[in-house]
């Protein structure tokens, strides 16, 4: 009971303070009040735009669309980690070169051409107009301030139009390459099988075609035909004779043929490779979904004058009522050190 009694009492008595300084408390906080008007009215109102958009799936389109054992669909949105790695092409630096070239922001921005800090200030006044966030459902948005508003959405879907080339222009160069490495693989693979299969020519125009079946043919007609006796000489001879090319060259052939046939495999894996990373290259589909492009705002989006106003006059107030309080203990300091 006594403890909310002194709580009464030191309420009151600060009441009476106050009371009694209102009239520098006024003032003070009118002035805070007025200055807080002036300096609301003096800011630049600045207008917002946003861009809403998702990433595209990294499905490969040569994989999609020529496969059937492709997992995931070429038409879905993008996951978390697509949805980082677009955030982080929207912050590159091809972005920042791009708009700043583009809309000309060091002119617009008022950025001092000859001061030796001009892009730390080119940074500075880009990522504090322009910004980029994930969304809780996996989604990125553009946002873009600007005194002039259709100017902010130009530069919002600017910003993610040419984010999808940087993307497109990304994938196109590993493509490329990629697209090199199979090409070159391909043609050194059907060269060797070009040059195998010459040598099997050759070998042909002995007249060794098939060595399993002319070895059996000539086998047994020579063997029926010692045992008949209807065989001549000449033709014991000629048979010999193959079967001795047989011998001779038949497992080359066999070797060359069983050669060719593997390697005409992995010509045909290496061809569709080719294709698919042809593809991969030529294709220039979006890699993002625009959900929602930017339009031009009808109404500033700061500064909120109302808010300043209200914050500073609070603060002002604040700051008076410690003013006062400071000054009188002074005072009471100052007194009570001369009667000592």
């Amino acid at each position: 009971m006594a403890e909310k009694n002194k709580l009464n009492n030191d309420s009151l008595d600060l009441l009476v303070f106050l009371y009694k300084k209102r009239l520098p408390v006024i003032i003070i906080t009118i002035i805070g009040a007025v200055a807080s008007i002036i300096v609301s009215l003096m800011i630049t109102p600045m207008y917002k735009s946003t861009v809403v958009l998702y990433p595209a799936s990294s499905v490969s389109v040569s994989k999609a669309l020529l496969s059937n054992n492709t997992k995931g669909s070429l038409m879905a949105f993008g996951d978390e980690e697509e949805t980082e790695q677009l955030l982080q092409v929207l912050q590159s630096n091809d972005i920042l070169d791009h708009v700043v070239t583009k809309f000309d922001l060091i002119q617009h921005y008022g950025i001092d051409t000859t001061s030796k800090f001009m892009r730390t200030e080119l940074y500075d006044a880009y990522n504090g107009n322009i910004s980029f966030k994930k969304t809780k459902f996996q989604s990125v948005q553009i946002v873009v301030f600007d005194e002039d508003p259709k100017y902010a959405s130009e530069i919002a879907n600017e910003i993610s139009l040419y984010a999808d080339t940087v993307i497109n222009n990304l994938h196109k160069g590993r493509a490329w390459g990629a697209l090199l490495i199979v090409e070159y693989e391909y043609k050194k693979l059907n060269r060797q099988i070009q040059k195998i299969s010459d040598s099997l020519s050759v070998i042909n125009k002995m007249g060794i075609l098939d060595y399993t079946q002319q070895t059996t043919a000539y086998t047994a007609g020579l063997a029926e035909g010692i045992a008949n006796g209807k065989i001549s000489k000449s033709g014991i001879k000629y048979l010999e004779n193959k079967l001795k090319s047989l011998e001779k060259y038949g497992h080359v052939s066999l070797e060359l043929s069983k050669f060719i046939e593997f390697e005409q495999e992995r010509l045909s894996y290496l061809k569709g490779k080719w294709v698919e990373a042809g593809v991969e290259y030529a294709q220039n589909l979006s890699n993002i979904y625009i959900v929602e492009k930017a339009v031009p705002s009808e109404k500033k989006a700061k500064p909120v004058r109302w808010l300043i106003v209200s914050l500073s006059t609070l603060s002002s107030f604040i700051f008076a009522i410690l003013f006062v309080a400071f000054a009188d203990f002074f005072k009471s300091f100052k007194e009570k050190l001369k009667n000592n």
